[in-house]
């Protein structure tokens, strides 16, 4: 998708590394300042006499991490070149230095002990004790249903089915800073309040982004306040138990077509960039190796973040002149770089504007699809259809609709319409299959402005504790041709949801245009929808016995109605309360409770 609004002003130039080098001759690691515990990150600050002209080129300051765990297992880690603010006022505070994230994953003594490449210094071994915490771990695919997703501590695997959107960059107020954190702080605040658990961000230029034209390529230091600005995002995200998807790369930033930033891009050779054309950033051995250092400057500020959901190499590079001939081997020479940084193994993808065949997705290296769509107009319709693609090319890797919204061109009238397709986005994707809610794109014009977040607490809720990986989606038959539904369900308990087929954005969108023909779209014009009485849902497939169907409201979130029902023959006839837009239903076994 593409930026949409100005960029923030976030090219503060803070201080660079000491300009003369002079090789260490000391090192040493400081203890953990904080209690270390399983699946939380620390931080260790280094101590060393060396100077270097470019802390963030490990030509010239190579420094490593190795951390020995209880079990004789090492990880090795990079350190980073770090500059703490002030949250106040954005200034420097503090003097910078070394510094290394580490987030251990089993409990007991561990040992760690830095090193320089170059002259070969080596610090004096360092242990520390760590307790257990209860945390469910990193994000991975899930062991029952590659088609899905789990948090995995090491010992155990608990289903995930992220629900949430893009939260890309702070935007508000075009020009400056301050509002950046206050804006990610609200939004995951409401994101977390309401049930959601991913936000998608992106590290634009105008964002989180490390280099840019201000900075030129490979030194970090005029942009360490917007390093440090997301590790404090991805530490508002982790209290909120957000995870968090980080775009590496966008598709503007090497276009002169679509959302072009070529011009400004510092690979540019007008910029004093290694590149004439944007296509040439994949094969190009001097901008590869550039792109490898800012992967392990990345790596070591961000791979410990446990709620670090997974990296995304690219947003949308089909708008970009690589073609997939050259991305593959790309992606596959930077996968092993990435890998070898980050010992956490986090999960890894890419994303077009469409490329449900594309056979990108099936590259060992790519570990889930991911959909954009912005033409679709009723995702209970398309949902089922256009995953099918994606099922067919990589059938054993989950597909995240990472991106959707009603059009591309941002919100507009009737914003009902908008209302209604961001709604359907968020419940039709689970019973299409997707491992995912479908996640909106227009978060800082639409979704928090208008207040849509308790959207998310319907789907939230009716999902709580159930494991979707063991259920199989299918239509159950409705008795009646104005609506329709989708079911997930295994032999002894069934997710339904049922919708009415005028709660749509299309027909509302529809009606507006009637109505503005009719002269009668004014200030008060309003989408009138038939409720649907007496409407029953038909569900096969379950095992025989007792049950019982809980009713709930999506559109209030809240729980309706207890029903007993009996399925005979593998089947049960549902008769559905009165409704105007949608409703959803469990059946599950007398005796179970509706959340397990």
């Amino acid at each position: 998708m593409r930026r949409g609004l100005l960029a923030l002003g976030l090219s503060l130039s803070v201080f660079a590394a000491a300009q003369t080098g002079t090789a260490p001759t000391k090192l040493s690691l400081t203890a953990p300042t904080a209690a270390a515990r399983t699946f939380e990150p620390l931080d260790m600050a280094l101590t060393t006499d060396g100077t270097f002209a470019n802390p963030y080129d490990p030509a010239q300051a190579q420094l490593d991490v190795s951390f020995t765990s209880p079990a004789g297992k090492t990880m090795t880690v990079p350190a980073f070149w770090y500059q703490d603010f002030d949250r106040a006022t954005l200034k420097p505070k503090g003097t910078a230095g070394w510094r290394v994230r580490f987030t251990p994953t089993s409990v007991g003594k561990w040992t760690a002990s830095a090193a320089f490449t170059k002259p070969g210094l080596k610090s004096a071994p360092l242990t520390f004790n760590v307790a257990a915490s209860d945390s469910p771990g990193f994000v991975r695919i899930d062991k029952q249903n590659p088609r899905y997703f789990a948090h995995d501590n090491g010992k155990t695997q608990q289903f995930y089915f992220p629900i949430g959107l893009n939260l890309g960059w702070a935007s508000e107020q075009p020009g400056t800073i301050g509002s950046t954190l206050d804006s990610y702080e609200r939004w995951l605040t409401q994101l977390s309040k309401n049930g959601g658990t991913i936000a998608r961000v992106w590290m634009a230029d105008w964002g989180f982004g490390v280099e840019g034209k201000d900075t030129g390529l490979g030194n970090y230091g005029g942009r360490q306040l917007q390093a440090w600005m997301l590790e404090q995002m991805f530490e508002m995200a982790r209290e909120r138990g957000v995870n968090i998807e980080l775009v590496l790369l966008y598709h503007g930033a090497f276009s002169t077509t679509v959302n072009p930033e070529w011009a400004s891009n510092p690979y540019n050779a007008a910029n004093g960039g290694p590149l004439k054309l944007p296509g040439d950033f994949v094969t190009n051995p001097q901008a590869r190796d550039l792109f490898k250092r800012r992967l392990r400057y990345i790596a070591a500020r961000y791979a410990a973040q446990p709620n670090l959901f997974a990296w995304e190499w690219w947003n949308e590079v089909n708008w970009t002149p690589i073609s997939d001939g050259d991305l593959k081997p790309w992606i596959k020479e930077m996968t092993g770089v990435l890998k070898s940084y980050d010992p956490y193994n986090h999960l890894i993808s890419s994303s077009y504007a469409y490329g449900g065949t594309s056979d990108l997705w099936k590259l060992p290296e790519i570990d889930f699809s991911q959909q954009h769509d912005y033409a679709g107009r009723d995702p209970l319709v398309w949902g089922r259809r256009d995953i099918e693609s994606f099922i067919e090319t990589a059938p054993n890797k989950p597909v995240l609709l990472a991106e959707v919204g009603y059009s591309a061109n941002g919100t507009g009238e009737p914003l009902i319409r908008d209302e209604i397709h961001f709604h359907n986005a968020i419940w039709a994707a689970p019973f299409a299959g997707y491992a995912s809610s479908g996640m909106y794109w227009w978060w800082d014009t639409f979704v928090d402005p208008q207040n849509q977040w308790p959207q998310y607490k319907g789907l939230a809720d009716f999902l709580k504790g159930e494991n979707l990986g063991l259920m199989t989606g299918q239509d159950a038959e409705v008795g009646t041709p104005d609506a329709a539904a989708l079911t997930l369900q295994s032999k002894t308990r069934a997710l339904i949801w049922l919708r009415s087929s005028t709660y749509d954005a299309g027909e509302a969108n529809a009606a507006y245009s009637k109505a503005l023909i009719a002269q009668k779209a004014g200030p008060d014009w309003k989408y009138d929808m038939p409720i649907r009485y007496k409407a029953t849902v038909k569900v096969d497939g379950l095992s025989d016995g007792a049950y019982t169907a809980y009713w709930y409201a999506p559109q209030k979130n809240v729980w309706l109605s207890v029903i007993p029902v009996a399925v005979k023959g593998g089947s049960v006839t549902l008769n559905a309360p009165s409704f105007d837009k949608d409703l959803a239903v469990k059946i599950v076994p007398v005796g179970e409770p509706r959340t397990p």
